[in-house]
């Protein structure tokens, strides 16, 4: 069998460069690299280890014309949930579901990205 690993996530977003500030300004990750040219930029992050990759468009799109189902949404641990969940609030980011504690330990929040996509925020502290 081949051999297979995780290259990147891929965002499409009409607004590349946006999109990039959400993920860079608001949930700490890093550009790894930005090629492309003003209106057509393919923007590289390391997001926590995650590489996601952020275009308007993929090679793709030409000769596939079915429904973007499939992505449900990204998780992120975070270390400290209170302090996450306020440092977006004062930014304005929108809560799906604001920081809820299941069992003692565990917290864990549903945030949504410019264009919709869930991330999850997960603290846990379970001995």
């Amino acid at each position: 069998m081949s051999l297979y690993k995780l290259d990147h996530v891929h965002l499409t977003n009409p607004d590349p460069i946006k999109m990039a500030r959400f993920y860079t300004e608001i949930m700490g990750a890093k550009v790894t690299r930005q090629q492309g040219t003003p209106g057509q930029e393919i923007i590289d992050l390391d997001w926590g280890g995650l590489p996601i990759r952020i275009s308007k468009s993929t090679g793709a799109d030409g000769g596939w014309k079915g429904l973007r189902f499939g992505l449900h949404h990204l998780g992120l641990i975070v270390d400290d949930m209170d302090r996450a969940a306020s440092e977006m609030e004062a930014t304005g980011v929108k809560f799906v579901l604001g920081p809820t504690s299941p069992r003692p330990g565990v917290k864990y929040a549903f945030v949504e990205n410019p264009d919709g996509v869930l991330v999850e925020l997960t603290e846990n502290k379970e001995s």
